[in-house]
């Protein structure tokens, strides 16, 4: 039977590939949330950080109706869309995302996860849960 690549490396580990987070490890989940007042398209928000080691497994984003075509995304200072592609929040938004860029996204030093706010002004609180995998 075939292996995916996280099991093959725990069949056959070597010094060069023993894992942490990917194989065995815990899931922890973050929370924070941030109430916008008419902030402008291009807005920054830190709303949580990958520590070095840690694995992006996804999110929880529960956004209010923000504004007309107002988008959010979740990024970091390597690419502003790596967890959460835009994600159009002209109506309430509950939803789990992760963008395929994010998903196992290793974390080669410690990482702020940046929220960023597209499109036009927006108005209203944003609430994200991350859930990350950590080594035991």
């Amino acid at each position: 039977m075939p292996n995916g690549s996280n099991y093959a490396k725990y069949a056959s580990p070597t010094m060069r590939n023993l894992l942490g987070a990917e194989y065995g490890g815990k899931v922890r989940a973050s929370y924070d949330e941030f109430t916008f007042a008419a902030e402008d398209a291009g807005t920054l928000v830190n709303m949580g950080v990958l520590k070095k080691g840690e694995v992006f497994l996804g999110a929880f984003l529960n956004a209010a109706a923000l504004g007309t075509g107002v988008t959010v995304q979740l990024g970091d200072s390597g690419d502003d869309d790596r967890y959460i592609a835009a994600t159009v929040c002209t109506s309430a938004v509950a939803a789990f995302k992760c963008a395929q860029a994010g998903m196992g996204y290793k974390a080669t030093a410690d990482t702020p996860l940046v929220l960023k706010t597209g499109v036009g002004a927006a108005t209203g609180k944003v609430q994200l849960v991350i859930f990350k995998a950590v080594a035991n």
